[in-house]
């Protein structure tokens, strides 16, 4: 029978084939292998040695598994450093002859598992069973036993299913439990020896809020009387003080790496990061504090969080980006000075403000208390109105309504659209309905205009349809009729003051009252002087006139009154007539080129007429091209220039008031 040492393990010079020597970091003691790990230069190190001692046809006699697999793939700086620096993990290393190599099967690798086909196993004719005998010595020998003429059922050992799993690929995640039920099985049977460790995924950074109202509430807003607004949200844009922590940063949590089947590491992905101070804008600062980094407040104001970038910022105005629509907003009412939308507002949707700007497009309704009603795009089937302030769209009306009657609309372009306000500018009008009290015009297709000063560079027709300039003259009646009552009052006064001077000549004319006021002029000047028998004669005199005179100072003193109001009528009276003239004055119309049909007409309103701003669309686009008797007609042709001013007031008004050439 032949018989060989079990130990594998020698020194250089007695070193032959299926032995090995032991590296520096693996020692060995009466207990068995034991790695130094102290002195492991590389992760690498233990891997290197267990490959060497697999490919020597070699294998780990008693192998602690679990400190097996730490050595190889546990990180040294994760290990205790008050513990032991060697770690034992196998009692020895022995041969692993090819005989019994072949009874272990490929382990099949799927899905993060290692499936292994167990079922009895024989050896071959002629191969011995080996043994483990102890000599005198107490060195572990393998012995052969008889050879069999016929295979004989032999039994798997779990050391050897190790290494021959690693050597199949198999190098992690071994269920060692599982492979000694599997080894006791007298059946076949497939059973799950080893497992992968999942990676534990780590955590992102994450924001966590710390301001109540930071989130808009879309919410249907509540009114007063306890009815639902479904067209209105809650809380659109919240108001924000300073010192306010917004929110707080979360730091990131890493993940845990995993590991194959095969001993490849399973890396867990790295969590997401950010930069707090990217979320830094305008009104807002860092704060770095014990517990953590906060986003904070610097100034009080509307807080706008971009979807985009993520930035906070407070400002004194809201800005929006998200448009307004049914599903984002709802009708919006702001109390913010200025709002600037750079989405679209969306058709049916209301937006009452002051000052807005508007960078997309606009389909809905506009409704400003003041300010300025800026649209840098287009303004499409909707309307904007501005009861105290100008209304500019910097892009293309269309089919819009445009409202500003203490203000001016100014339009780059304007098509099918009508127009109120105190002046209108627009660069080119189609087919517009436009009524204001100034109107400049570069270019007007097929419009009809109204206005008490009306200037067009080039008239033109469209389709058939004609240009009608109607220049809207102010009703002068009730102002002339009032002039001729202060009029005629005014000479009641002269006549008055006339009457009374007339009265008081007669009293100056009698003889005892012509002497007395004669020396009482000469006793003032100093240019004559009485005795003493002449002051008691001057005396009886001022007694007998003393009722004249009492009754002069009287008329004198009704004369001052009178002067004092026909000089009030006499004022009122020339202010009324000055701005009489002045209106009138401010009354012209001009077209520069006519290219095509045009009709000029005036139009003296009534004071009993409806002013044209306030009838309905339909019926004011009728009245402004209504040619009936109300109207004078002023110019027809479809070329040549037209001007008009204003005759003075009194003349009578036809077209010679003015000048057309053609």
């Amino acid at each position: 029978m032949l018989e060989h040492p079990t130990g594998s393990i020698y020194n250089l010079a007695g070193l032959a084939e299926g032995q090995i020597v032991l590296p520096r970091y693996i020692v060995r003691h009466d207990s068995g292998l034991h790695a130094v790990l102290s002195r492991v230069e590389s992760a690498a190190d233990f891997v290197d040695f267990v490959n060497c001692v697999v490919a020597l046809g070699l294998y780990f006699l008693g192998l602690d598994y679990a400190r097996f697999q730490s050595l190889l793939y546990d990180d040294p700086t994760s290990r205790d450093q008050e513990a032991s620096d060697e770690v034992f993990f196998a009692t020895g290393i022995v041969a692993f002859p090819p005989e019994r190599q072949a009874l272990y099967k490929v382990l099949r690798i799927e899905r993060g598992v290692a499936v292994y086909l167990f079922e009895p196993v024989y050896l071959e004719p002629g191969v011995g069973r080996p043994t483990v005998d102890d000599d005198e010595n107490g060195i572990k020998w393998l012995s052969d036993s008889e050879s069999t003429a016929r295979p004989e059922c032999a039994r798997l050992d779990v050391d050897e299913f190790v290494v021959s799993a690693w050597a199949k690929g198999v190098r992690f995640g071994l269920d060692l439990a599982m492979v000694q039920e599997g080894i006791r099985l007298d059946k076949a049977e497939r059973r799950v020896v080893a497992r992968r460790r999942p990676l534990v995924p780590g955590k992102d950074a994450e924001i966590i809020e710390q301001a109540p109202g930071l989130h808009r509430n879309n919410a249907p807003r509540q009114l007063a009387d306890g009815k639902v607004n479904l067209l209105q949200f809650e809380t659109r844009y919240p108001q924000v003080a300073a010192g306010i922590r917004l929110v707080k940063k979360i730091p990131r949590t890493l993940g845990v790496d995993g590991r194959d089947v095969t001993g490849e590491p399973l890396v867990a992905p790295l969590p997401k990061d950010f930069d707090l101070a990217r979320m830094v804008g305008p009104g807002t600062r860092i704060s770095r504090e014990k517990d953590g980094e906060y986003l904070v407040t610097s100034v009080h104001g509307f807080l706008n969080i971009d979807k985009g970038s993520g930035q906070f910022s407070v400002a004194d105005k809201i800005v929006s980006r998200e448009g307004v629509s049914a599903r984002t907003t709802g009708d919006l009412t702001l109390t913010g000075e200025m709002y600037e939308q750079y989405g679209e507002i969306q058709e049916k949707r209301v937006v009452t403000c002051r000052s807005i700007t508007a960078y997309a497009d606009v389909f809905g309704k506009i409704v400003s208390t003041g300010g300025v009603v800026r649209l840098k795009r287009n303004l499409v089937g909707g309307s904007a109105s501005n009861n105290e302030g100008d209304i500019v769209v910097e892009g293309v009306a269309s089919g819009a309504t445009l409202t500003a009657l203490h203000g001016c609309v100014t339009v780059k372009r304007a098509d099918n659209c009508l127009i109120l306000a105190r002046q209108v500018v627009v660069e080119q009008a189609t087919q517009c309905d436009i009524v204001a009290d100034e109107l400049r015009i570069e270019v007007a297709e097929a419009c009809a205009l109204a206005g008490k000063n009306i200037k067009v560079g080039v008239a033109r027709s469209r389709r058939d349809v004609d240009n009608a300039l109607l220049i809207l003259l102010p009703d002068l009646s009730a102002d002339d009729a009032k002039i001729a009552a202060l009029q005629q009052e005014r000479a009641t006064l002269a006549k008055a003051i006339a009457g009374h001077q007339e009265r008081a000549a007669a009293l100056r004319s009698e003889r005892e009252v012509a002497r007395y006021l004669l020396l009482a002029d000469k006793l003032r000047s100093g240019e004559a002087s009485l005795s003493p028998e002449q002051e008691v004669g001057w005396r009886r005199l001022t007694e007998r006139v003393a009722p004249t005179l009492w009754g002069l100072s009287q008329i004198a003193e009704a004369i001052s009154k009178l002067d004092a109001e026909l000089i009030a009528l006499s004022v009122q009276i020339e202010e009324m007539l000055s701005a009489r003239e002045q209106a009138c004055s401010e009354l012209a119309c001009a077209v520069d080129r006519v290219e095509d049909e045009t009709r000029i007409s005036a139009l003296r309103l009534r004071v009993t007429d409806s002013p044209l701003i306030a009838l309905p669309s339909k019926e004011l686009k009728v009245r402004l091209r209504n040619t009936d008797g109300a109207a004078k007609r002023l110019f027809v042709g479809s070329s040549g220039r037209f001007a008009w001013s204003c005759p003075a007031p009194g003349s009578r008004l036809d077209a010679r008031s003015g000048r057309a050439s053609g």
